[in-house]
Formats: C-alpha cells, sequence, structure tokens
C-alpha cells in the first residue's frame, strides 16, 4: 500500500509539473502561430461523483487538467487524486483521462464531437465517443451523449440548463441544472436493482441522476479565474435510488452534497 501511495504521489506531481511546464512553452507558440490557446486549472473537492457515482468520500480529491486548443481542435488531459481513498487497497491517484475533440458551430447551435479513454488506476480503463450539442438561446439548452465503446457498450444521456447572473464587473453567479438517462448494456456492469438491494440480471434502462450545481466564477485577472462550487446529486426514480444507493461506498447513499474551488489559468 505504501508502493502505491508513493506511485500515486509521483503521479500527481508529474501531472502538475508537465502542465507548468507546457504553461511556459506554449503561450510563446501561441504568439507566434495564431489559433493557438489553452488552460491549465486545477480543482480542490470535497468529493468525487462522475454519473450519479460516489467515486470518492470524507477526503480531499484533487483533480488538475491542461487543455491545448487549436482551430476548432481541442486535446485535454485530466487526472484525480484521493487524499484518503475510502476503499481498502485503492491508491491516491484514482484516474488519468485523455480527450480528443472537434468543436464548431451553425448559426445558433454549437457542437462537440470527441473520443475519451479513462486510465483508471484500480479498475478497469475504459473508453467512450460523446456528442454535445448546445442551443444559443436563454438557458442554453445542451444536450450531451455518450457511448461507451469498450466492454459495457452503455449510452449516457444529459440534458442541461443554465444561466449566469452578472454580479459585478469581475464576479458572477452560474446556477445549472442537469438530468441524465442511462441505458446500460451489462447486467454486472449498470445492473437494475430490487427493493431488497439484489441485482435482478436485468440491465439498468431508466433515468439516472439529477444534479444542481451553484457556482461563483471571479475572474481575478484577464488570464485567472477562481471558481468556488457547490453541488448536489440525487436520483431521478426509484430504480435510480436503488442502483446507486447499491454502488455507495457504504451500500445505503443516494444523495450527495459536494463542493470546492477551481483555479483556471487561460491562454
Amino acid at each position: 500500500k505504501k508502493e502505491d501511495e508513493y506511485m500515486g504521489r509521483k503521479r500527481l506531481l508529474a501531472l502538475m509539473v508537465s502542465v507548468v511546464l507546457l504553461a511556459g512553452a506554449f503561450p510563446a507558440a501561441a504568439g507566434e502561430e495564431e489559433g493557438f490557446s489553452g488552460e491549465i486549472a486545477l480543482a480542490a473537492l470535497s468529493r468525487y461523483i462522475d454519473r450519479g457515482q460516489e467515486l470518492s468520500r470524507h477526503s480531499l480529491v484533487l483533480q488538475p487538467s491542461f487543455t491545448m486548443n487549436y482551430k476548432g481542435f481541442s486535446a485535454n488531459v485530466w487526472g484525480s487524486w484521493d487524499s484518503d481513498p475510502y476503499t481498502e487497497g485503492q491508491g491516491r491517484w484514482y484516474e488519468t483521462d485523455y480527450t480528443l475533440s472537434y468543436g464548431g458551430e451553425f448559426g445558433r447551435l454549437n457542437y462537440e464531437v470527441g473520443y475519451s479513454y479513462y486510465d483508471m488506476d484500480s479498475d478497469d480503463d475504459s473508453q467512450d465517443v460523446y456528442l454535445t450539442l448546445v442551443l444559443n438561446i436563454p438557458l442554453n439548452p445542451t444536450l450531451t451523449v455518450y457511448r461507451e465503446i469498450g466492454y459495457d457498450l452503455y449510452w449516457y444521456f444529459v440534458l442541461s440548463f443554465k444561466h449566469t447572473f452578472q454580479l459585478s464587473d469581475k464576479l458572477s453567479l452560474e446556477l445549472c441544472a442537469s438530468a441524465a438517462y442511462l441505458s446500460g448494456n451489462n447486467a454486472k456492469e449498470y445492473p437494475e436493482v430490487n427493493g431488497e438491494g439484489n441485482e435482478t440480471g436485468h440491465e439498468f434502462d431508466n433515468f439516472h441522476d439529477g444534479t444542481l450545481t451553484v457556482s461563483l466564477p471571479y475572474t481575478a485577472s484577464e488570464s485567472i479565474t477562481i471558481m468556488p462550487t457547490l453541488s448536489y446529486t440525487f436520483p431521478l426514480c426509484t430504480e435510480a435510488k436503488r442502483e446507486m444507493d447499491y454502488f455507495s461506498m457504504t451500500g445505503e447513499d443516494h444523495d450527495f452534497l459536494y463542493g470546492g474551488v477551481s483555479f483556471a489559468y487561460s491562454f
């Protein structure tokens, strides 16, 4: 276990050092070649919740990220580090994601298509493709469709709405609400769970999780943004409640309140 913790610290340090070094290199390139932009970010959170599943508990989660953009194309590396893993035998470095995408617009419609590879430290790796559509109208309705293309082959649909209130020149209030539908293709990976908490042998196929988020983005400078965030994730139906209980770390949690702060440097 000590060796796993040591390797986790090394991976976190290596990723953070890499993005700092890249930050020093790319602004010069961006100035020399029009179209380059990027962002370095770090989020410090009280919990890691992903697609309605609890992936950390009672610990600090650090999630560094590095993104490069060029003429509609984007490449991102994202990681998650847990200060005190709840699951026995799990290393502190939990996950590294690699995403390639391309985006554009047609009138009021923005789109993005992408591919993500999820390198999991203590679980099977996975990968998916996705499509995001955004309407540039009030509330910015956004639909994202994910298709897992590894071994599970599930579909995950997310519909979200967002509104921003400008509080001052530098501070704003963002309200976001989302609802997700999960259609599984593997009764072991995403099972339907009965009232006794047992798998039924069928795949989960129903509305899954909803999330409400309040954020306060503060523009410290042209390049630096600081954003406190508070989120609440909950099941959208009885079947989702049973499934989220089943996969939670205690076996009896299905709604999660969590928050933190993120720091982003754009160039």
